[in-house]
């Protein structure tokens, strides 16, 4: 994969897999194909269908989701379903074995806020995997994945991440989206995974931290600028990272509002 592009896989059922493949081929414009063995996958231009219902995108520009949003929109409208996790896949590119451990500990610190906004019930990386990387130096990503492997082989990594580094492949999959056919909540995702990829890269040192939030909303949407979400070109995504959160986004406390609103109050009258 080359930087600044993604893939999506996710499940779908409701129809048999070759007309899951018409629909993406016609709202695409892209013929399809059928592969036979030993993968038995359809293809629909460059997406593919497996044995299992699971769609795969092509490598798609980060800047460029029109067919994403055509394909979601019509699986959406002939009544396909997804279910399961949605995973997105991003390359290495720029990355370090410091710089892993940063994205997994940016997650760590903001794990419960992060399970409530995407919906999900189990973590999303285990403590025990936040223990080892951060117990000992890492530089290269040959040393983070020694590490990662050893304690596996030694069963000090206890539990499920759902991200998953490929070296060989050179690639971070972001697995705590629950797959839906709705086009906003699936941009939200990858800006989401995309940013934090960005993020990790950027620092130097991360906090393994992790801090009550009595404000959700406020502490995620602090989180969300941190990692770029500024400006209007992503006020629909943060509003949707904001949407299952408890609290206000632009007070942090209650008297910060009331202070806020007795000022404006204030201001009203003396005009």
């Amino acid at each position: 994969m080359t930087n600044e592009t993604f893939t999506l896989t996710f499940k779908v059922t409701g129809l048999e897999r070759k007309q899951i493949a018409c629909i993406i081929g016609e709202a695409v414009g892209q013929d399809i194909s059928y592969a036979g063995a030993p993968s038995f996958f359809y293809r629909a231009g460059d997406w593919t269908i497996d044995r299992d219902s699971v769609i795969t995108s092509p490598e798609t520009p980060l800047h460029d989701k029109d067919n994403l949003r055509k394909i979601l929109a019509a699986l959406k409208a002939v009544g396909v379903i997804a279910e399961g996790d949605g995973t997105v896949t991003l390359p290495l590119d720029g990355h370090s074995g410091n710089t892993l451990r940063n994205a997994i500990n940016l997650i760590w610190c903001k794990q419960s806020l992060l399970k409530k906004s995407f919906d999900r019930q189990t973590d999303m990386v285990p403590e025990s995997l936040v223990g080892v990387i951060n117990a000992v130096p890492i530089d290269t990503m040959e040393e983070f994945a020694e590490v990662v492997n050893n304690g596996i082989d030694q069963g000090t990594i206890i539990g499920d991440s759902n991200l998953d580094f490929d070296l060989a492949e050179q690639t971070v999959s972001f697995s705590f989206m629950n797959a839906t056919l709705e086009f906003d909540e699936v941009l939200a995702f990858i800006t989401f995974c995309h940013k934090l990829s960005v993020q990790s890269k950027l620092q130097k040192f991360s906090s393994t931290k992790q801090k009550e939030a009595v404000n959700e909303k406020y502490a995620m949407r602090c989180f969300l600028l941190k990692l770029g979400f500024i400006t209007e070109e992503f006020k629909t995504e943060r509003k949707i990272l904001l949407q299952k959160l408890d609290g206000n986004a632009a007070f942090r406390t209650i008297e910060a509002q009331q202070a806020a609103e007795s000022k404006r109050k204030t201001k009203q009258e003396a005009s």
